[in-house]
Parts: C-alpha cells; sequence; structure tokens
C-alpha cells in the first residue's frame, strides 16, 4: 500500500522528523556518501526524495536542485538553504518539472514499496530521461526494504551499518 502524501506532509510537520541532524549515524552516512560522489565538475545536480534539505545542502555543482513530494519539508529546506532550488513533486512527474538535464542524480531512501509500489520499471524510465550521458546516478536505500537496480554501469557499490539497518549504497554511471 502507497504513503498518503497527507501523512508524509504530517510526518515533515516539525523540523527534521527523522532526527538525522543530531544523530551520528546520520552525519557519518552523509559524509560516506558525499565522499562516494565522483570527484568531477557538475553543472545540475538533482537530489530526489531531498526532505527538509539534509544532504541536498552539502551536495558539489554549480546548480542544485531539491525535489520531495512534500510541501511542508520543502518549507523547511527552503528556510535553510536559499542557494537550492528546492520544489515539491513526486518522482513519478520528475521528467516534467524540469527542461534540463542533470549530471549528477541523487536518490535516497525513496525506492521504497510504500512510496513507489511496483513502477521500478518506471522509475529507470524516468530517471534515464533526465540523467545526462555520462552522468552519475546515487542511489542510497536500506538494503532490507530495497530491491531496485539501475540498467547502467555499476562503478561502485557499498554496505554499511546505519542505524539498526544496513544502507546499500550504489554508483552508476549512464
Amino acid at each position: 500500500m502507497l504513503q498518503k502524501i497527507n501523512d508524509l506532509d504530517e510526518w515533515n510537520d516539525t523540523e527534521d522528523p527523522w532526527g538525522y541532524n543530531n544523530n551520528s549515524q546520520d552525519h557519518l552516512r552523509k559524509i560516506i556518501l558525499l565522499d562516494q560522489i565522483p570527484k568531477r565538475e557538475y553543472e545540475n545536480v538533482l537530489d530526489i526524495g531531498c526532505g527538509q534539505g539534509f544532504i541536498t545542502n552539502d551536495l558539489p555543482g554549480k546548480n542544485i536542485y531539491g525535489v520531495d513530494i512534500s510541501e511542508k519539508a520543502i518549507k523547511y529546506a527552503r528556510k535553510n538553504n536559499k542557494k537550492v532550488d528546492y520544489s515539491t513533486g513526486s518522482i513519478f512527474e520528475i521528467e516534467k518539472m524540469f527542461e534540463i538535464k542533470f549530471d549528477l542524480v541523487i536518490i535516497t531512501g525513496v525506492l521504497y514499496p510504500q512510496y513507489i509500489g511496483k513502477s521500478s520499471s518506471l522509475i529507470y524510465l524516468l530517471i534515464d530521461k533526465i540523467l545526462k550521458q555520462d552522468g552519475i546516478l546515487i542511489s542510497v536505500h536500506i538494503n532490507e526494504w530495497y530491491s531496485s537496480q539501475f540498467p547502467y554501469f555499476k562503478i561502485n557499490q557499498l554496505y554499511y551499518n546505519y542505524r539498526e539497518f544496513t544502507h546499500n549504497l550504489e554508483i552508476y554511471s549512464k
């Protein structure tokens, strides 16, 4: 069953509902993710499922964009960082939201059945339309809840402990 937008907005009614800002494991996972981003210059960077901007605010690149389905999460994200272009929207609308392509796309904690149902193949097509040729895609998810694989060349894959779970960080090149 898909989680309702109202439930997500209600959850995001407070700043930092996941407790990321004061959790050492969340700071470590952010350091790991940022360290794994291939070192190069990025023109356009997109964080899908950016929430309140915990990861987004530290991403490299000239033009940084964050998208989340929760209007309330985006409200907090905008308050905390004026340099990032934050938008409210669904991963299913991503192709229509932007007229540009991205050379780096980050997806963290989005590709779970409660958010995308059984739409993995559709997600691949949508990402393919917004990711530049030779672009980098980074997917970070709780391994126990995640079963997707992208049809790109996998540059690297890391597993590490995260809270009571195992995180799966995958880096792809289109």
